[in-house]
């Protein structure tokens, strides 16, 4: 090798060990983006919580928002109280609507709207298309049970004769929604009553299934599977679950307890006396004089906390045999306890049996939760916990006349009467029948006769005006009333109180012409004992909400008011989707 090439190679190899060193000091340089935003070596501590892969929505039909409170020493540590202390209790969520009712609780919380939008504006209103009362989920056409009742056994005690479908329900639903989003979710909505599993369940449930007691079965409807029901109702049906408490007699839960003491005599005046012989006091027997279950004991088995044992059981099997929780996409299960609202409406909320029946409704959710941290796993649900409507105190009660002086019972036949008495005082015609729609089938909303008003050349807005004026000024016992135009000027500085909440209720194609408010405690129906709802009254809007399980931090008690038309939206934030189209109000936060 010459000098000079042995000098060139000496540089070349100066220059790569200079790289060498280089690229070595640059490797071990601080990366400006690592050093900002520096990644630990070890997984962080509190990894984000897994996403719930079913979501339940829990309805205790007419349970009052105070009730959780207010008997919470008595409740155990698995049901109410674990929602409490491990989930988030929004302990002041009001009904922001007039119409306290079944149908529109559930319509409303399936679909995060008020009634003026979701068309569910009571139970059942009068349609002026046809001329004819229509219940809430009163099908277009006739569609057949399924499976079907013997005909032998009669009409349906509630609901329409023809079947059931959503079909008037205007507005879209959680679970329709869900299935928009993923179309491989499934959407179950179970109930006792009808128009709760209908309205809860919306237009494309995967089932939506109710009970019947004139066979004592789960049934769903043509419109939903005209082929037949899920092969697991079929073996929950073929099981004669519901005969389960034919011998047994509806006792105190606690017979420890001093229930007197706690909450007042038993069989007091004003409650009703149930059903098939059940009566005014404990022990309540449920199949009076039967040999078998029939209808009677059915009707009775409804009225008691077993109904609600009975629909949890089905719950469970639903979700059990459809593997809800364990698929792909999230699942939607809708669940309403109807036995709560049966009794309320026979012995009140003030009564032993309510005190006794939630009691036992704080079991069923604690079982509830207890299976699904089995079935489904601790983490991977979320459930909230609601009610469609609170109620009136027994108006008898020295009680109640102490909160509410005006409280009474008032028969709405004799306001209806006394009403088209005084229109035809002021307009003539004795035999005139000023109202078309006016009794406790359409309460509180008075449809006034349109034809009878324009054939004698009057205006049906100043007709109205008069019906308002004789009933909030000459009925002690009646708080307000207002018109449709009172309704259209809700936003007025003068507005009457009430008008924002009625204006909420008010769907103008199915309304009537006047609602009436009664003074607080007051309860105007055709039933001589036993209480109801449907006011706006904090009574009846005053309604629990509570969250629980995966995405749900452990809160406890949130005192800031919330309405119940959050409640769809935040199931919808639990879900990973949108909220219903139609929702009018966001989810509320969930952190302190």
């Amino acid at each position: 090798m010459t000098r000079r090439a042995a000098l060139l190679l000496t540089v070349l190899l100066c220059l790569v060990g200079s790289a060498a060193l280089a690229l070595r000091a640059l490797m071990k340089r601080p990366d400006p983006v690592a050093q900002s935003e520096p990644q630990p070596k070890q997984p962080p501590p509190a990894a984000p919580t897994e996403a719930p892969k079913l979501v339940v929505l829990v309805v205790f039909d007419q349970m009052r928002g105070e009730y959780p409170a207010r008997w919470a020493a008595h409740y155990g540590p698995g049901g109410f109280e674990r929602l409490k202390r491990e989930g988030v209790w929004f302990s002041r969520c009001f009904i922001p609507y007039a119409c306290t009712s079944t149908g529109p609780g559930h319509a409303a919380l399936a679909t995060g709207a008020p009634p003026s939008v979701n068309g569910i504006v009571e139970n059942e209103w009068y349609d002026r298309a046809t001329a004819a009362r229509t219940y809430c989920c009163q099908p277009n056409r006739p569609y057949d049970l399924v499976p079907p009742v013997p005909p032998e056994l009669g009409k349906p005690g509630r609901g329409a004769a023809t079947g059931y479908s959503p079909e008037r329900l205007l507005a879209e639903t959680l679970g329709d929604a869900l299935r928009a989003a993923h179309p491989a979710s499934r959407v179950f909505s179970l109930s006792i009553k009808d128009r709760t599993a209908v309205l809860m369940g919306g237009q494309k449930p995967s089932g939506a299934y109710c009970f019947d007691t004139r066979d004592g079965k789960f049934h769903t409807g043509a419109f939903y599977r005209p082929d037949g029901a899920h092969p697991w109702v079929t073996e929950f049906n073929a099981a004669k679950v519901a005969d389960k408490w034919f011998d047994v007699t509806w006792d105190r839960f606690k017979p420890e307890l001093d229930y007197a003491k706690l909450v007042g005599p038993d069989d007091v005046v004003g409650e009703a006396i149930g059903f098939n012989g059940q009566g005014g006091a404990f022990p309540h027997p449920l199949k009076g004089k039967l040999a078998a279950p029939a209808k009677p004991y059915y009707d009775a088995l409804e009225c008691s906390p077993f109904g609600n044992e009975l629909l949890l059981a089905l719950v469970q099997k639903c979700v059990t045999a459809e593997k809800l929780g364990r698929g792909e996409s999230p699942d939607l299960l809708l669940v309403s306890f109807s036995s709560t609202d049966l009794a309320g409406h026979q012995w009140g909320p003030d009564s032993q049996e309510m005190f006794d029946i939630m009691q036992r409704a704080d079991k069923v959710t604690a079982d509830l939760l207890a299976f699904l941290d089995t079935e489904v796993g601790k983490g991977k649900w979320t459930v909230a916990l609601t009610a469609d409507h609170g109620v009136c105190p027994l108006p008898e009660l020295a009680s109640s006349k102490a909160k509410y002086p005006a409280a009474a019972r008032h028969p709405v036949a004799d306001l209806v009467q006394k009403l088209n008495l005084a229109l035809q005082g002021v307009y003539g015609g004795a035999d005139t029948q000023w109202l078309e729609a006016f009794d406790d089938g359409t309460w509180p909303w008075v449809y006034l006769n349109h034809k009878t008003i324009e054939a004698r050349k009057l205006k049906v807005e100043d007709v109205a005006t008069v019906a308002r004026d004789w009933l909030a000024n000459n009925q002690p016992f009646i708080e307000t009333a207002l018109t449709r135009a009172d309704i259209a000027a809700a936003e007025s500085p003068r507005a009457n109180p009430f008008a924002a909440q009625v204006a909420l209720a008010f769907h103008p194609d199915r309304c009537g012409d006047v609602i009436v408010i009664p003074k607080p405690g007051v309860l105007v129906t055709p039933y001589k004992g036993g209480t109801s709802h449907g006011s706006p009254h904090a009574y009846d809007t005053h309604i629990p909400f509570m969250l629980v399980g995966a995405g749900v931090p452990a809160v406890g008690e949130r005192k800031e008011r919330v309405s119940s038309l959050a409640i769809a939206p935040a199931l919808a934030r639990a879900l990973g989707i949108a909220p219903p189209k139609h929702a009018t109000t966001p989810a509320p936060a969930l952190g302190k």
